[in-house]
């Protein structure tokens, strides 16, 4: 074991990787997870969750698990309840659980005088403060602890971005963070802003709840449909990306095409390697 020690800040999937790969090297670490358990995002009663009912995993389950463990789950694209439990069981497994310390909140990092390490300074969560449970390793005492490193994985979503939007609204605007059932569509007529993942699942649940739905999109948008000839599109080259031609006609580009053009919107670009892509089995317009 080497004498190095890391913290790792997050047990969702990067932190776990991470914390695997420390482990695997032989390199000490302590692990820091603000919510009760590992999982991240992927836990929908995690707080800081922007995770919804209807979420399911955008690549297919062979190209994400962790080669060393394979999922259980036989769907090609697995719900997030059953991501949940695997990341549960990858931890378990690999004895990273027990590496952690949760609802412990990181509060500051601060580089050493010599800059040869860190100091870390930890506390409760509000979580654990007011007595919520906890399914690992946690502690109602601040801490501070010097690392040689930090492996920050504590993600980028958590925090919602909401734009400053002139003029007059009077309905209610809801930032996809808040969103987590489609009961909250019942009945209303909504119009989705953005043609991201998020965006693009919450438009089938509006489908099918909503009086009717509308999409706002700045530019064209390349849909790859998430099968291709009966396989998942991001296995028919092994998981690499796939470049087509730009002059290409093939089944392959002719699927990708956005239907949204045809309703207005501009050209999403020349081929699907140079320009953001979208997976969904929907179609628009």
């Amino acid at each position: 074991m080497s004498a190095r020690r890391y913290a790792v800040i997050g047990a969702g999937p990067s932190g776990l990787s991470a914390a695997r790969a420390l482990q695997k090297a032989g390199i000490a670490f302590d692990g820091y997870e603000a919510s009760r358990g590992v999982g991240g995002l992927w836990d929908i009663e995690n707080p800081r969750s922007t995770m919804y009912e209807s979420a399911h995993l955008i690549s297919s389950r062979t190209t994400t698990e962790f080669a060393e463990f394979p999922m259980r789950s036989r769907a090609d694209y697995p719900s997030h309840r059953e991501l949940i439990e695997y990341f549960r069981a990858f931890a378990e497994r690999f004895g990273l659980t027990e590496r952690f310390r949760f609802d412990t909140r990181v509060t500051s990092l601060d580089r050493d005088g010599d800059g040869d390490g860190w100091t870390l300074r930890a506390a409760p969560s509000t979580r654990s403060a007011a007595g919520g449970p906890s399914s690992g390793t946690g502690s109602t005492d601040s801490i501070a602890r010097r690392y040689d490193g930090v492996i920050l994985a504590n993600g980028t979503l958590a925090e919602p971005n909401v734009p400053a939007l002139r003029g007059e609204f009077t309905g209610e605007l809801l930032h996809t963070s808040a969103y987590k059932t489609a009961t909250q569509l019942t009945g209303k007529r909504v119009l989705i802003i953005g043609a991201g993942n998020s965006g693009c699942d919450i438009a089938v649940d509006a489908v099918h709840h909503a009086a009717s739905v509308e999409m706002s999109v700045r530019r064209g948008y390349y849909f790859v449909p998430r099968y291709l000839f009966g396989k998942p599109s991001d296995t028919l080259n092994q998981g690499r990306p796939c470049r087509l031609p730009s002059s290409s006609s093939s089944t392959s580009a002719c699927c990708a095409r956005s239907p949204v053009i045809r309703c207005g919107s501009g050209s999403p670009g020349p081929t699907t390697s140079s320009t953001s892509r979208t997976r969904s089995s929907t179609r628009w317009c």
